[in-house]
């Protein structure tokens, strides 16, 4: 039988990388964000929410906008003048047995986070929307098709970007170790729509 299997409307998954090691002066930053955490969920987060507009986080801060850009010039190939820009951004602290439980980010276009200390065989895990699956089949073997969720593997200095909309989580530190990462948000920035369309909008952010 000959046949032919099709993909429709992929889901964007970006990864870039840092490039080089975190400054001394980042890495105090970081440090004296996650001195007096909040409590989360699973794990804890940093009190400030919007962590790169701190003067110490300029250089990082462009580094990541330069990643979103990339990534809404590929994803969104629009000729709109439009942008993709950060919104919150906040650092998240995971130690020994505390995990990030499955979540999306309302009110953002794109996510993405940095990972500023890692553990062994670290990821971030993402899980297809079955809110409306009304059967259940046990699998032989994960595929494209079937799959209930993947694990995309992180490293030090990894730059993972997804559409806010899509569930992840990060599943339970083993080691004795503090994993942190940065994480933020964006939004649309500029002239969407058509005017002729009688739907035209213009937004700009803070």
């Amino acid at each position: 039988m000959k046949s032919e299997m099709m993909n429709l409307f992929a889901t964007p998954l970006y990864r870039g990388s840092l490039e080089r090691s975190f400054s001394a002066v980042e890495r105090d930053f970081f440090q004296q964000s996650l001195s007096d955490p909040v409590r989360a969920i699973g794990n804890y987060s940093s009190r400030n929410k919007h962590i790169l507009d701190a003067p110490p986080m300029q250089a990082l801060r462009e580094i990541l906008q330069a990643n979103l850009d990339n990534y809404f010039r590929t994803v969104f190939d629009t000729s709109n003048e439009v942008t993709l820009q950060i919104t919150q951004s906040w650092l998240t602290l995971s130690r020994r047995g505390e995990s990030h439980h499955p979540h999306t980010h309302p009110n953002s276009i794109a996510s993405g986070v940095i990972y500023i200390n890692v553990a062994p065989e670290d990821g971030i895990n993402f899980f297809r929307n079955d809110e409306y699956v009304w059967y259940e089949l046990m699998r032989k073997n994960d595929n494209y098709y079937n799959a209930s969720s993947y694990l995309i593997n992180s490293k030090l200095g990894d730059i993972i970007i997804f559409p806010s909309n899509v569930k992840h989580g990060v599943r339970e530190v083993k080691a004795d170790i503090e994993r942190v990462s940065l994480s933020f948000n964006s939004f649309f920035s500029g002239d969407m729509g058509r005017e002729d369309f009688s739907n035209a909008i213009h937004l700009q952010l803070k």
